[in-house]
This record gives C-alpha cells, structure tokens and sequence, in this order.
C-alpha cells in the first residue's frame, strides 16, 4: 500500500490523498476506469482521480512479455491513434513504450496485472501473453481491433478471456450508466450492475450434450473467473469487488 498523501505534477496544486470510492471514476492519468482505491484531490469540487499505479508511476519499467525496457510518458510521443498491447484499449494519457520502431505501448495498471490469480475453490487463473485457445467471450483469439492482447487462462484450460474482453465488458455498461453515481450509492446496487454486465448468452457454453446441471455449473465458474479478472484489473480485491465476488458466489 503507498503513502496516504501525496504530491503529483499532473495536479501540483493540491494534495491528493489515497481514498476508497465506492463508485467507478475516470482516472485522469490513463484516462481509463477505476473501481478500487485511488488518489482522489483533496478537494471535493475538484472531481481528480489517479489509479494507484498511474500516481506510482516510475520513470522505466521491465515486463517479461515486452522483452525490452519501457519508459513512461504523460502521453504517448507519437500522434497516431494507439493501443494499449495488454487490454487493447485506447491509449490517451499515461502509458509505458518501449523504443523500438514500432513500439509496444501498456497502461500502467496493465503492467501491474497480477500473474496468477486464485479462487476460494482453488481454481487458478494464470496471465499469458497468447492464448491457447479462443476467448469464451469473443470467441477469437485476438481483440475486435486486431490485438492479440493478454489473457488470463485457467489451470485446466478450458476459462480463457481476453483482458480486452473482460474489460470492455465493463466499460460499456458503465458508460450506460449501469453502475449508479449518485448520492444511494451502495454496494448491492453496484454488485447488481456488475453481475448484469456479464451475461450468460455471451458465453460460449459447452457441448449441448451436457446435462442442465453441468451447464449451470460451467456457466458459475466461468462466471466466478471473469470475477476473478475483474477484481485484477480495477481494484483491491478486498474492497468492493471482494464483496461483489462473494455475493456472485453465493448465488
């Protein structure tokens, strides 16, 4: 856990102190979803979050699956429209590149994905840098814009999501409004949100074959691994998303 209170350049008038909302925000490093804690202003009509990885930002970084050194710019150096080569979305803020002539750009909270994640069954996920097979989600081994991207793949192979997926998944029903911001913020009405964002008709379900009991149950653990993912990608799992976790599980 890092300091409570900081100083940041991207917003040097103020202190920003480390909170835990409980709601979703927009960091206004990465420009990208948040969900866990996060450097807020001190100032409550200020509306400045920062991901706990973009305000922690060092100068260089090393990721085994970039192969090379990257540096860190407040904005990509060149003017193209880029990706981030992890979760696939857009880059337009902070974000880590590498030197080469076609560079390899990466959010700074993708670059702090944990490598494996474990459920309270023991299921394992684990972070690859290519799948072994098609996203149950989107069905295809690379993102709708083309980039192969990470994936979090279970131990036994048959749970494999893009980040991308996983995270576009959330994206668009935040931007619907799904996750309420209003002053009745609680945690039921965000679990209910977030449970609704990951619809079963959208995965891709085993063999017709198997019995109505065997699909249910793939169905909650496949369920229970984007759970998983999720809580990887926007927040200390001991916050919100661990109780959006627990009551998806107990269903």
């Amino acid at each position: 856990m890092g300091l409570t209170k900081i100083k940041h350049s991207s917003h040097s008038e103020h202190f920003l102190l480390l909170k835990y909302p409980r709601e979703p925000y927009e960091c206004n490093g990465c420009k990208g979803l948040g969900l866990g804690p996060c450097y807020e202003c001190e100032h409550e009509d200020c509306s400045f979050y920062l991901h706990e990885e973009c305000a922690n930002a060092s100068p260089s970084a090393f990721h085994s699956f970039s192969k090379c050194s990257l540096r860190f710019h407040s904005r990509a150096p060149q003017e193209d429209e880029r990706f981030c080569d992890a979760c696939g979305q857009d880059i337009l803020g902070f974000v880590y590149q590498c030197k080469h002539k076609k560079p390899h750009d990466y959010h700074p909270s993708c670059l702090k994905l944990q490598r494996s994640l474990t459920a309270d069954d023991g299921t394992r996920l684990h972070l690859r840098e290519k799948l072994p097979s098609k996203c149950l989600n989107c069905g295809s081994r690379k993102t709708w814009n083309g980039i192969k991207g990470w994936s979090y793949v279970s131990s036994c192979g048959q749970y494999c999501y893009h980040v991308a997926c996983v995270k576009d998944m959330i994206l668009k029903k935040w931007k619907k409004g799904y996750f309420l911001q209003d002053g009745n913020v609680n945690e039921t009405d965000n679990y209910l949100a977030l449970q609704s964002a990951i619809p079963s008709r959208e995965l891709e379900l085993p063999s017709k074959k198997s019995s109505s009991k065997a699909t249910k149950t793939w169905i909650r653990k496949a369920k229970k691994a984007i759970m998983l993912i999720i809580s990887a990608l926007f927040g200390d799992p001991t916050t919100l998303i661990s109780v959006l976790v627990q009551q998806l599980l107990s269903d």
